[in-house]
């Protein structure tokens, strides 16, 4: 009895500090209205579940070193009207410590705009102890260039970002039993994924422009993939549904027993994918396609007379706007009343 007693406890106090969280803003420009000038400091005098909103800035906020779960969240992505600066961060490093005791598990990230540097200089990376997973990472409604995943990493979610670059998950060959798992992709504009073969990953409606390598055991419906040639390399064990290509050679003929179908062996593994539904080689209809800015607004979004507005699972729309969670008309505008923000901020304006 006094066990349960315990448990119950424990679990009331928890709930309790996520409800009574903080919320604490930041503005590294002159304002009246902020508790501190950078988002490190914020995070260093933050306790646990505690929300931190970035105001915009002509100013990069710089580097972010994230111990703790936190919801970090952008000025840009809570009003209705863009802000004249986005929030510009350089890179956020997520980490797992066991000698700290630190770990950023449960944070979120919302909203914020990552410029891009020369070289290989991802946005997002991870680094664990390779024992403890850095879990429950919410990455909504930014724009991204590169993100990195090294270590163990489990239940991700990346929802209505764009991603210019790609996701790297680190699982190889030789290391296919470690790594990240259950990671979904829901409503993006991603150009690559790569090394996702440790439990599941799940990849839907997203607008797909580069390709997939070292993938397995995926759930791969309703996207749209827009590169010419060869979408599909190591990708084996998955599941395709309502997918539509414009390319009709989606892997190597070395590699691929049907190169043109998303249903194929993959002779290379010698596992086959599976699926329905699926088209390749055929235009999907796009209203607009992008320009070289695509922070927001029309793009990649299917004509009035689009086969794709039915071509997906259970005669869902196929791409960004289809499915759970349409991608919003611009990436950093109007948070649904479900996100993890209250309304305390339009009340110090």
């Amino acid at each position: 009895m006094l066990r349960y007693f315990l448990i119950f406890q424990v679990t009331f106090l928890l709930a309790m500090q996520i409800i009574a969280s903080n919320k604490w803003i930041v503005c590294n420009q002159h304002s009246e209205d902020s508790h501190y000038r950078s988002i490190q400091s914020a995070i260093e005098h933050a306790a646990p579940y505690d929300t931190i909103f970035v105001k915009g800035s002509p100013v990069n906020y710089g580097n972010v070193l994230l111990e703790k779960p936190l919801v970090l969240v952008a000025e840009g992505s809570l009003y209705g009207e863009l802000p004249v600066y986005s929030a510009k961060l350089t890179r956020i490093l997520l980490t797992s410590n066991p000698f700290r005791r630190t770990i950023s598990s449960g944070s979120s990230i919302i909203g914020f705009e990552f410029p891009y540097f020369a070289g290989y200089r991802p946005n997002i990376v991870t680094v664990s102890d390779g024992k403890t997973k850095i879990q429950n990472i919410t990455i909504k409604r930014n724009w991204i260039w590169f993100i990195k995943i090294t270590g163990e990493a489990e239940n991700w979610t990346l929802r209505n970002n764009i991603i210019r670059g790609w996701v790297n998950g680190g699982s190889t060959r030789e290391q296919a039993n470690a790594g990240p798992g259950d990671f979904y992709f829901q409503n993006n504009i991603i150009n690559s994924i790569y090394g996702f073969k440790h439990g599941k990953i799940y990849i839907q409606n997203n607008i797909i422009t580069g390709r997939l390598k070292g993938i397995a055991g995926g759930d791969i419906y309703n996207n749209i993939f827009t590169r010419e040639t060869l979408v599909l390399e190591n990708v084996y064990g998955c599941s395709f549904k309502g997918n539509i290509a414009v390319s009709s050679k989606l892997g190597s003929i070395d590699c691929y027993q049907f190169p043109d179908r998303f249903e194929s062996m993959n002779t290379c593994y010698g596992v086959a994918n599976t699926g329905t539904g699926n088209r390749t080689g055929t235009d999907p209809g796009f209203a607009y396609w992008p320009s070289n800015d695509i922070m927001g607004g029309s793009v990649f979004k299917l004509n009035g007379s689009s086969f794709a507005l039915r071509a997906g699972v259970n005669g869902q729309q196929a791409g960004i706007f289809g499915g759970l969670y349409p991608f919003p008309e611009n990436a950093f505008r109007n948070l649904k009343m479900e996100d993890p923000f209250p309304s305390f901020v339009t009340s110090i304006y």
